[in-house]
């Protein structure tokens, strides 16, 4: 949980101090780039250690220095005024693959009964959540960021949804994962 608890007090930064000077807002833009980079290196670190497959470890190994390089490459190489739709769009992709293996994996062991009083089931529920809803957002964004009619859509769509994500996450921070296990899996005393 202390991956979330930086992700949230990351966000409380950045939306608090960071993007309401005026001076910072010619950045912006970067800023939301290097947010994508931040955020996809913590949720990939999230799911490295709530997954537990070895094969799709291995995956996230592959695919978490790809996907970082190409990231990069796109801060480098981006102009300053431009909003990032393709990294947006790449780590929403990703996100839902995590989600699903997650979600899939937690399904077919018996040890998570109830899925609900853990943790990391509120997390992903938050990530599924806010990208999903912002996945055509983000895609549209990058040719209608200047048009006003849009920006008041964007505001009105994402707002609500960063305010739930962020919601998600303070649940999960302060449930106490009630997973239990089995009576074959308990070991004796």
């Amino acid at each position: 949980m202390r991956v979330v608890f930086f992700i949230v007090v990351y966000s409380i930064i950045i939306n608090f101090f960071i993007l309401p000077n005026r001076n910072w807002w010619a950045l912006s833009f970067v800023i939301g780039r290097i947010s994508t980079l931040v955020e996809f290196s913590l949720f990939s670190f999230f799911f490295f250690k709530v997954i537990e497959s070895r094969i799709f470890k291995r995956g996230i190994f592959i695919v978490f220095p790809l996907t970082s390089a190409y990231l990069i490459y796109s801060l480098v190489t981006s102009s300053n005024q431009s909003f990032g739709s393709g990294p947006s769009g790449l780590t929403a992709t990703i996100f839902f693959i995590y989600c699903i293996f997650y979600l899939f994996e937690k399904v077919k062991d018996p040890a998570s009964l109830f899925l609900y009083a853990s943790p990391d089931f509120w997390v992903v529920v938050a990530i599924i959540i806010y990208s999903a809803g912002t996945f055509f957002l983000f895609i549209s964004a990058q040719n209608n960021i200047n048009n006003p009619a849009f920006e008041h859509e964007y505001k009105l769509i994402h707002s609500p949804l960063y305010i739930i994500r962020n919601i998600l996450f303070c649940i999960a921070i302060l449930i106490k994962s009630k997973t239990t296990k089995p009576a074959y899996l308990m070991k004796k005393r």
